[in-house]
């Protein structure tokens, strides 16, 4: 391979990196998470690390659906989490990602989507942006 050839593969290879990199960590259009935090905000207490994957300063409590009390995060590597707990002590579920982000538990699935989007089919919405089924 000629050195053009090289300099030009590895420009592209660069830039994809760079595209790829700014649509996976790019904010989520949550607007929940803009609001002013309030005191039922705070996420409960669970087991050691378990909120590692969670921005715990942005959570915010979205509702709850049967039982099920629901909070909306950012993720400390992920643009959006999605907090599902019946009992801190037995039952809950965090779900990470990009959106929507989907979380299955308690005999349910919740659904997180950005600002704006469409009930996803089936679905009751909790939330501006959380629905469940």
């Amino acid at each position: 391979m000629s050195r053009r050839t090289r300099l030009t593969a590895s420009a592209l290879a660069l830039i994809a990196a760079v595209m790829l990199t700014g649509c996976s960590f790019s904010s989520p259009n949550l607007a929940v998470l803009e609001t002013e935090r309030e005191a039922e905000d705070e996420l409960p207490p669970l087991e050691a690390d378990s909120y590692d994957p969670v921005d715990t300063a942005t959570s915010r409590y979205v509702g709850e659906h049967d039982g099920v009390s629901l909070w909306v995060a950012k993720g400390t590597e992920s643009p959006a989490c999605l907090i599902a707990i019946a009992d801190p002590d037995e039952e809950w579920g965090i779900a990470c990602g990009g959106l929507p982000t989907r979380l299955s538990s308690f005999g349910h699935t919740f659904e997180l989507t950005p600002d704006g989007s469409p009930a996803p089919e089936g679905m009751t919405r909790v939330s501006e942006n959380v629905y469940a089924e």
